[in-house]
């Protein structure tokens, strides 16, 4: 089944139903609101109605007002959803019981004009039963050809409610649902030629039940990607969306087969050939006993159900299972469907539109054993949320009551039962985690009362409209053999206010996650010695805010077997942030030596590679983990589930905790970064404070920003220091917000702020990254370690090591990495070589951060810094590069060095860095080769470190591949030239190190021209440049300026050859670089908080940037009068002179005044903008950072995004 199709399929008919929908609604008088204006109401007169100015019938008045008052009731985008779903799922099921021959192919078209069977049967007088009116109204729509689409609607509407199949499971289309099918339903393209010539859906699809629950999930996808969207709480009728998700086949197959399948086994030891088509049957660690054996009587007693079943996918399992169950034990296939349906599977869901698949897909099983289940005789039982009693509108619940019982009911049974509906007014936010607190006699009257009503041909209507919440009430309930769920997940902060308080009154060890909720729900529902089986969020085995529904599991019950699947198990779902574990357990205490089986296939890609390994890895020791002994899991600190860990792992535990040494913690929250924090080099950094010491340092009116660590990409040692928080008077600002909002800012100690410490980013995607930090405070996705007692280099060495990380992978193997997870790390101190290697890492890592301008503490551009030190020590590096290879020892006569050559000073770059790669990956070997001995770890881990985790020259500088590291010139050149472009506009200066005007309103002495090597060099005066063609016309513009940098830099011998070899490493041209890229470069590069402001007409016939920190109220205006206006004059002339000419003009000389023209055209109309923008003279605070100072302009930047 390609999935994949399905979904476009499913997003297609949604999108196009919902356009048809909204547009019908339109034409029916409503605006886009719901609102209608009262003249286009339909009036009621006798034998019909007037709407519009046109009779209509009786029928039209009351369906109108029907759908005007379920608009007013739920709003016109909930009818929207819930119209489109209705005809989607109607046609889509209509048209899958046609592909099972289970019905006529009443969609089918009957004629080249798209003319539907049912409609063309009808004009034959094959017309389906329907009541009088409709009958009378279809007659009259039949002698017009033209009202195909009206006779379609009215004849599906009475089709679906004659098909006991159609009607049973998905109920009455609403009186109004029918007056919404879209106009363009039968048009080319459109939802019924979709289904009748679906290249998506084959018809293998077709007869698989698995086709309805992949079209739910698509169909409701977007849907979930708006609930998601908005964040926050879910609502309650946002917890469907938000939850669904549709489980791999295999291992719904493996969850049913571990459960159902083995507690058959155990009560039937010597069947064989069944246990021979269950492939995905694991073998229990121990034999079974008569202590561990749940033994049921008959076939019949068991009992199984899925609490969450979406749209039947588990169940759909569960009754293939059963079915062969009693067809092994000689039953008939219809006697076994009946069974099934009447005795032993329940399923329950939250979402009607899921119940009702779930009934469907269950039917059309049946069906496809016996046909005679399609008069739906007999009915899967899939419950929902009843809807909840209203007094107001039913009376006295008591009065419902005496009639339901029959006056047999006691006062305390009456009580029970009350405080049972009181509950279920919340059904539709808690679904199947209410605890119904009923005794034994008032469930076995309900249980009585229920059978007998069900057994009646004429049930009085207030019995029939309960008889749901009573059934619901039993089958929560109900003690159950057997449980197999994919649980909804959601984390306890998407909880709404009704469900939170409710999961943490009733489930409070399992409060974190509706998933593990559910997990205690199902040991409360299952009898001594039953089974259940969930696919669920990893996070419940390790997180350590889930500790306790740990404890319960570990302590309470035994977990027979367990997929590890981690990240990728549903393949529709991208990233690493669903992660997820497939277990069975059984409800029984386990013993001492208790032992489950484990499967470890967190390492494959994709699901397809996890089953191949689960099938063939039962041999294979570092996927199958076989009798592990359930206590050992008790062990570690936390408990997490670390199945795989070995003896001498485990023994390590035994040590100090790094918390004895260290102190960590996650960093400040702001409640409002977008107000509390930016980027270094957003601000003025005037008042930016790079070198506080302590807490005192920020009790400074001056300063307002403080360095701020926020975690960052993956970079070891050092680096990542990118962020500033507005700090002042020891963050009085930040402290207020918080203290406003009634929340905690995490304000940690002030004895530890600004301190060293190793930082890390709280969620990682791959391996965690640790770096020395100082004279910074930390952000909350910046977590710290401080030292107390124990060496800050020793810390530090020990995280970045493969043994922190082997260790850490057992107490949090997820994306989250906190600072407790940290501290109980087991630590082993005194090694003085550590501290050695360590700071010689801290010390080449922050050399690489500094060489790049995006560092507050770069100095100058690094093929700039090239001198004769560097020049020996690559000589040096050349030798004792030689000699690890050969064991030869040579001496080298240096040449003379060329200072003046571009391509040589790119050259001993690349010998200086590569040096410093290559020692700082022999360093970080040594230093696993060193914790791997401390540890004694050499049997379970390798000192091996791949070069692409070494983290340096992390800007694109280099490529990593097969083990060795390739140049990319390009990148050195870019950086070159962003440089140059800093000196130009004064950020930097080619005689001194480090920032030079960071900061508004230079001084004139700031600006002054200045000598370098004996050449003048100029700042711009006005901190704007033309990124325009050579021919501009432009002193000033930026490639010109770049080839006289060089010159300076460099010097004027190999000039020429220098820009030369600039072009040959950006592959282009200077002009056209500066022109096309620059740009694109600058933002990638400051991370789309560009510093150099694109002023830029539609197409970039003009462009200049402005220097965002020498920026004024009269930038704008200066951008128009001394750069576009002149520029305006000069194509003018240009366009004049060939205009002179123009009766002689060649072919490439008129397309060059045609481009000319285009270009004038697009100056003047990007001139008409400038002006308005320059006349409103507007000025920034720089603390307001760049994306809120960039939007003040408007549309005649270039767009960050």
């Amino acid at each position: 089944m390609d999935t994949n199709r399905i979904k476009r399929f499913a997003t297609e008919a949604r999108n196009i139903l919902k356009a048809g929908i909204a547009a019908k609604i339109t034409t029916l008088g409503f605006d886009k609101n719901g609102n209608v204006a009262e003249e286009n109401k339909p009036q009621l007169m006798q034998g019909g109605s007037l709407w519009n100015e046109q009779l209509q019938t009786e029928g039209f008045y009351y369906q109108w007002m029907s759908l005007y008052n379920r608009i007013q009731q739920k709003g016109i985008n909930e009818v929207y959803e819930e119209a489109a779903y209705t005809w989607f799922n109607r046609l889509c099921a209509i048209r899958i019981l046609q592909k099972n021959n289970l019905c006529s192919p009443v969609l089918a078209y009957a004629d080249a004009a798209r003319t539907p069977v049912i409609v063309d049967e009808a004009r034959q007088g094959r017309i389906p039963q329907m009541k009088e009116e409709l009958r009378q109204r279809l007659v009259e729509l039949l002698d017009d050809d033209t009202k195909v689409t009206e006779q379609f609607a009215i004849l599906i509407t009475a089709w679906c409610h004659d098909n006991p199949i159609i009607n049973q499971c998905f109920g009455s289309i609403a009186d109004y649902t029918e007056l919404l099918l879209p106009n363009n339903i039968l048009a080319a393209g459109g939802f019924v030629d979709m289904l009748n010539h679906t290249e998506f859906i084959t018809d293998e699809d077709f007869q698989s039940p698995e086709l309805i629950g992949w079209l739910y999930q698509f169909y409701i996808s977007e849907r979930k990607d708006e609930v998601f969207a908005k964040k926050g709480k879910f609502e309650a009728d946002e917890i469907p969306a938000a939850t669904q998700i549709f489980t791999p086949n295999w291992i719904v197959k493996y969850m049913v087969q571990n459960t159902v399948g083995r507690i058959y086994l155990d009560n039937n030891p010597y069947e064989t050939q069944l246990q021979k088509k269950w492939q995905y049957l694991v073998e229990p660690s121990e034999k079974p006993s008569n202590d561990t054996i749940l033994k049921y009587n008959e076939l019949e007693d068991l009992k199984v159900a899925d609490l969450a079943c979406g749209s039947g996918h588990i169940l759909n399992e569960c009754f293939d299972l059963l079915y062969d169950l009693y067809i092994a034990e000689g039953y008939g296939r219809g006697e076994a469907v009946e069974n099934i349906f009447n005795h032993n599977l329940t399923g329950i869901d939250l979402d009607t539109r899921a119940k009702q698949l779930s009934q469907f897909a269950l039917l059309l099983k049946a069906c496809q054993k016996d046909a005679g289940f399609a008069d739906a005789h007999c009915l899967p039982n899939v419950l929902t949320m009843s809807k909840p009693w209203n007094k107001e509108t039913q009376g006295p619940i008591q009065d419902m009551l005496h009639i339901y019982f029959q006056g047999e009911a006691t006062n305390q049974q009456n009580e029970e039962i009350m405080d049972c509906f009181d509950l279920m007014q919340d059904a539709d936010s808690l679904g199947s985690i209410m605890k119904f607190d009923i005794s034994e006699s008032t469930r076995l009257l309900i249980q009585q009362t229920t059978d007998y009503w069900c057994s009646q041909k004429i049930v009085p209507e207030e019995v029939r409209a309960q008889m749901p919440a009573f059934k619901l009430i039993l089958a929560l309930t109900e003690k159950y053999h057997a449980l197999v769920m994919n649980p909804p997940y959601m984390g306890s902060g998407n909880m709404n206010k009704t469900l939170s308080k409710y999961v943490k009154d009733n489930y409070e060890s399992g409060k974190e996650d509706l998933c593990t909720v559910f997990m205690i729900l199902s040991e409360n529902r299952l009898e001594k010695s039953g089974l259940y089986a969930m696919i669920n969020m990893q996070s419940w085995m390790f997180n350590s805010r889930q500790a306790k529904i740990r404890n319960c599991v570990l302590n309470e019950t035994i977990i027979e077997n367990m997929l590890h699947l981690g990240a990728h198990t549903f393949d529709e779902l991208s990233g690493e942030v669903v992660q997820n574990s497939a277990f069975v357990i059984r409800k029984l205490k386990p013993k001492s030596n208790t032992k489950g089986t484990y499967f470890r296939l967190v390492d494959f890609k994709n699901c397809t590679e996890k089953e191949a390994s689960f099938l063939t890895s039962y041999f294979n020791e570092k996927i199958c983990f076989k009798n592990v002994i359930q206590k050992n899991l008790l062990t570690i600190p936390g408990n997490p589930i670390c199945y795989w860990a070995s003896k001498q792992l485990v023994s390590l535990f035994e040590n100090s905790p790094l918390c004895d040494y260290g102190w960590g913690s996650k960093g400040i929250i702001t409640g409002d970064n977008s107000k509390f924090l930016r980027f270094w080099h957003e601000v003025n950094c005037l008042k930016i404070k790079f070198d506080s010491e302590c807490a005192s340092d920020s009790y400074d009116n001056v300063k307002k920003w403080f360095p701020c660590t926020k975690g960052g990409s993956y970079r070891k040692w050092f680096g990542n220091n990118e962020y500033i928080i507005d700090w002042q008077n020891n963050g009085y600002r930040v402290i207020r917000c918080a203290k406003k909002e009634k929340r905690n800012c995490q304000d940690y100690q002030d004895d530890y702020k600004f301190k060293p410490s190793f930082s890390w980013a709280d969620v990682c995607s791959n391996k965690p990254s640790f770096r020395y930090t100082i004279n910074s405070l930390s952000e909350s996705k910046g977590m710290c370690i401080f030292p107390t007692s124990g060496n800050i280099f020793e810390i530090g060495g020990f995280l970045n090591s493969c043994v922190a990380n082997y260790l850490l992978l057992t107490l949090s193997p997820t994306l989250m990495v906190t600072a407790g997870a940290i501290s109980k790390l087991p630590f082993k101190v005194g090694y003085k070589d550590i501290i050695d290697i360590v700071q010689s890492n801290i010390a080449v890592s922050q050399q690489d951060w500094d060489a790049h301008e995006t560092s507050w503490d770069f100095q100058r551009n690094e093929i700039l810094s090239i001198d004769t030190s560097t020049y020996t020590e690559n000589i040096d590096y050349k030798i004792e590069k030689h000699f690890e290879e050969t064991g030869e020892h040579i001496s080298i006569s240096p040449a003379a060095p060329q200072f003046g050559s571009l391509e040589w000073r790119m050259e001993q770059y690349k010998k200086k860095w590569e040096h410093k790669f290559m020692q700082l990956h022999k360093n970080e070997e040594e230093l696993n080769r060193q914790f791997i001995d401390i540890y004694g770890l050499q049997d379970e881990l390798t000192p091996d470190v791949p070069l692409n985790e070494i983290t340096i020259l992390q800007q694109g500088e280099i490529n990593v591949k097969e083990d060795c590291i390739t140049w990319n010139e390009d990148v050195m050149t870019k950086q070159l030239i962003s440089y140059a472009v800093g000196c130009m506009l004064g950020r930097y200066r080619l005689d001194k190190p480090g920032l030079h005007i960071a900061h508004p309103n230079p001084t004139d002495e700031e600006i002054a021209p200045y000598e370098y090597k004996g050449e003048q060099w100029q700042i711009d005066d006005d901190g704007i440049m033309p990124f325009m063609p050579n021919d501009c016309g432009f002193s000033d513009n930026a490639s010109a300026r770049f080839a006289d940098f060089i010159r300076v830099a460099l010097g004027n011998e190999e000039h020429v050859e220098n820009l030369n070899y600039v072009e040959r490493c950006l592959g282009k041209p200077l002009e056209q670089y500066f022109v096309k890229d620059f740009w694109k470069e600058h933002k990638k590069m400051y991370q789309n908080r560009p510093i150099y402001w694109l002023f830029s007409s539609k197409k970039g016939a003009f462009q200049v940037i402005a220097y965002m920190h020498r920026m004024n109220a009269y930038t704008a205006e200066r951008v128009r009068s001394k750069y576009l206006l002149p520029y305006i004059e000069h194509l003018e002339s240009e366009i004049d002179k060939l205009d002179a000419r123009r009766a002689e003009l060649s072919t490439k000389e008129t397309k060059q005044l045609q481009a000319l023209q285009k270009q004038l055209d697009e100056c003047r109309e990007y001139h008409e903008r400038l002006q308005v923008v320059a006349e409103q003279a507007i000025s920034f605070d720089l603390d307001d950072g760049v994306i809120v100072n960039y939007a003040k302009f408007g549309n005649i930047l270039q767009k960050i995004k």
